[in-house]
């Protein structure tokens, strides 16, 4: 699961690991597919939600974080409209910058509750190589472990 979380806080799929998920001209543009296995990043209908859901919880999280810090070091005597003035910035533009982000982290979450099937990644090498792709614990992996018993997370 940690893997899958890494690999969408750095923007990537967080079922094969390719980093180009985003349209080079346009970072807010994501690619319907995965370039490499084919997963699909809309799984169900609005699974966009879910990211959405991310970026506010992690938005008022931040903005929270900031105003704390700044009634501990300027003081609780500090005017609201100046708090404000701080904060605002942070509730404005960090939602815009950290929405591609949320987006492949919401993917990646999704697919360690609902790990992807078989036949929701498409591997070229896999089939040149023989074999189809198979899915464990939500991570796709070229090798077929269908015959091995799951790790256990003690």
């Amino acid at each position: 699961m940690w893997r899958l979380i890494g690999r969408g806080i750095t923007m990537a799929c967080a079922a094969c690991g390719q980093r180009r998920l985003f349209r080079r001209a346009r970072l807010y543009k994501m690619h319907t597919n995965c370039p490499r296995c084919g997963l699909r990043f809309e799984r169900v209908e609005g699974h966009w939600l879910g990211a959405v859901a991310v970026n506010t919880v992690v938005t008022a999280a931040l903005i929270l974080t900031v105003l704390v810090l700044l009634m501990v070091t300027l003081g609780t005597d500090t005017s609201r409209w100046a708090l404000l003035a701080m904060v605002a910035p942070f509730g404005t533009i960090f939602p815009a910058l950290f929405d591609p982000i949320s987006r492949t982290l919401w993917t990646a979450i999704d697919l360690a509750f609902r790990p992807a099937g078989p036949d929701e990644v498409d591997l070229p090498y896999a089939r040149t190589a023989g074999h189809e792709p198979f899915v464990r614990d939500g991570v796709l992996t070229d090798e077929d472990m269908r015959d091995q018993p799951p790790e256990s997370h003690d």
